[in-house]
């Protein structure tokens, strides 16, 4: 009987095998003008892997690791289906009598996407390193391990500074700079990015070189950011991450092309995307600190404050000392100031976390949760008052709300583009308030919105923009799932070239991967390039601007903001399926913030920096996490 089992077992991964190869040929593109030799040693090596994969996990006996990895492997088969339709059909259901074949597609590739997820779920607790327990001499080597990381990670990244020189002026510099210019403020940009953009500006101006001073902000960004990533490389040593992940987080933050030149970037996301990362550190530290007290039941009298003993009217759960309650505030304020669409991720993420902890009954976690609310509600009222202040003393106008119609103006769009012969007459005329035929059918971009965003006319009559959406909506409900695709597929389609060529592609024009092309300001502010190493610039600009790194197979998927994303979504996976659901506090604002995101005008790798800061550091956490709780060194931190 049990011969026959693996005998029936076996045919059937051999079949759903073949069913994933013949899926994984059709859905590629290069299937069908590649040799056809070619097609058929990919065939024969994807069905091998695809067998060894599915036999994993029709073998293994674990049910309740095969239902977490099903759970998780379904969207991702999802994402896969659907970015291959959308970038070969340019639709992802050409029609309802095609639903079918498109779950068929789905509940296929979800076996051998829930078997890569089952082998990270049982991998993760192997790869945890030795935990130093903490104490004086262990903050000691800390402190010394993030000054080497930063002086790392800063040296790396200084020859791209010079490759760059003074700074990679590019993406919104121009329009925050006008602003400072003309002393003529908008909440449309941060307020204050754009005065400490304006601070190396009008630093400049007093060096006698706008160039300078835009030369002092590269190497205070650098710094910045080096910093921070340091930081977090000596955070997970105190926690016991092996020192081999370590030291490929190293590698990755000081060499990867994304990290060396959005350092140099004027751009907003950067000192944003930093800021993401220290928060989530905060909010773990947070998160394993009460779990760490819930766990060992200490009561309200024993409990830990920074290594000491505090009294039973402090409250402190276990390593949440007040440096860390203030970090929590004061990264929760910042959070807020760099990034418009950050409030609404923070507003709904901190009431979250505070729900999750009313699971701990204890009183320790009782004192927890009213610390946690009231450090909340005043990083809140911190960040208004700075908010408010700033409006006032820059007199600063309001940013339009179209930010926020990106996606229903560019689903109008396209139902225009698609199906003008068979609108109404009457519905013709009603888009012609907001989008009018004269410009509609050349603005819209499948995966650029701000053409149309920016010339629609949305100000007259907003209720009426509304109505119009919807009731176009119900009568083209296809053409709108397609237009929120194919507007939001960088963000969760890994094999997604369209968020590098969204404003083209080639080092003339300095767009592609990330933009590096010099902003034109006004006569006598211009900011001149002039690279101390124009054979390393060259160099950095076939990856960034020529996209070149989508000709290796394997490295190009860490190019993918995508990837980022989904690193996110397994780092959840194995929280939820070690049952630590505390660790999910620190991916719950990156989870809705993704949720903004996917509501932009387009994906830039610069929208999805905070995921390729914060994402591998929590990873790596999660894998040292095993060694803490299975006792063998217990970690007092």
């Amino acid at each position: 009987m049990p011969a026959k089992n693996k005998i029936g077992k076996a045919v059937i991964c051999a079949l759903v095998s073949g069913i994933d190869i013949y899926l994984a040929v059709s859905l590629e593109l290069w299937t069908k003008t590649a040799r056809a030799g070619a097609v058929c040693l990919f065939a024969a090596v994807g069905f091998a892997l695809l067998f060894l994969l599915n036999a994993s996990l029709f073998c293994s006996t674990d049910k309740r690791m095969i239902r977490h990895a099903v759970l998780w492997g379904l969207p991702l088969a999802a994402s896969h289906v659907l970015g291959c339709l959308m970038r070969r059909d340019g639709t992802a259901l050409a029609s309802l009598a095609a639903l079918p074949a498109l779950l068929v597609q789905i509940a296929c590739l979800t076996v051998p996407a829930a078997a890569c997820v089952a082998c990270i779920l049982r991998g993760f607790p192997r790869l945890h390193g030795a935990l130093y327990r903490r104490g004086g001499r262990q903050t000691y080597r800390m402190h010394w391990i993030w000054i080497f990381c930063t002086a790392v990670i800063f040296l790396c990244w200084l020859p791209i500074f010079l490759a760059y020189y003074p700074s990679v002026f590019a993406y919104d510099a121009e329009g925050q700079l006008y602003q400072v210019i003309a002393h003529d403020y908008s909440t449309h940009h941060p307020l204050l990015h754009t005065l400490f953009l304006g601070a190396f500006f009008r630093l400049g101006g007093l060096l006698g070189s706008y160039s300078a001073g835009m030369a002092v902000h590269s190497v205070v960004q650098m710094t910045l950011m080096a910093a921070a990533f340091g930081y977090a490389l000596a955070y997970l040593y105190r926690r016991g991450v092996s020192r081999y992940l370590c030291g490929a987080l190293l590698a990755f933050y000081a060499l990867f092309p994304a990290n060396s030149v959005l350092a140099l970037s004027t751009t907003k996301d950067v000192l944003f995307s930093a800021l993401v990362l220290l928060y989530a550190l905060v909010v773990y530290q947070m998160a394993a600190g009460c779990k760490v007290d819930a766990d060992r039941g200490d009561s309200a009298d024993d409990v830990d404050h920074g290594g000491r003993t505090a009294d039973a009217d402090t409250g402190y759960p276990r390593g949440v000392t007040r440096a860390c309650w203030a970090a929590y505030i004061l990264l929760s304020v910042f959070l807020l100031l760099f990034r418009n669409n950050a409030v609404y991720a923070w507003a709904l993420s901190a009431p979250l976390v505070w729900f999750g902890l009313r699971t701990d009954r204890s009183r320790a976690g009782r004192a927890f949760r009213r610390r946690y609310a009231r450090a909340s509600l005043l990083a809140l009222l911190l960040f208004l008052l700075c908010s408010l202040t700033l409006r006032t003393a820059l007199g600063a106008q309001s940013g339009s709300p179209r930010e926020m119609l990106s996606v229903p103006l560019q689903q109008m769009a396209r139902t225009r583009v698609e199906a003008e012969e068979s609108l109404s007459y009457e519905m013709r005329r009603e888009l012609d308030k907001y989008l009018p035929a004269e410009w509609v059918f050349a603005a819209y971009h499948p995966h650029l919105a701000d053409p149309v965003k920016n010339r629609a006319v949305v100000h007259d009559d907003p209720a009426g923009l509304i109505r119009t959406w919807l009731k176009l909506g119900l009568r083209h409900p296809q053409i709108y799932i397609d237009a929120f695709l194919d507007n939001s597929v960088g963000c969760w389609f890994l094999e997604d070239e369209s968020h590098a060529q969204i404003y083209g592609v080639g080092t003339e024009s300095g767009f592609g991967y990330l933009s590096t092309d010099n902003r034109t300001m006004p006569a006598g502010c211009e900011i001149i390039e002039h690279s101390y190493l124009p054979g390393l610039r060259a160099a950095m600009e076939r990856i960034v601007s020529d996209n070149i790194y989508r000709k290796i197979p394997v490295v190009r998927i860490l190019f993918a903001p995508a990837f980022y994303w989904w690193m996110l979504c397994m780092y959840a996976a194995v929280a939820v399926y070690r049952r630590e659901y505390r660790l999910l506090f620190p991916a719950l604002f990156p989870a809705v913030y993704y949720l903004t995101l996917l509501l932009s005008p387009a994906v830039l790798v610069r929208y999805m920096y905070p995921f390729m800061t914060t994402a591998p550091v929590l990873c790596c956490l999660m894998s040292a996490r095993q060694t803490a709780e299975s006792g063998k060194i217990y970690n007092k931190s």
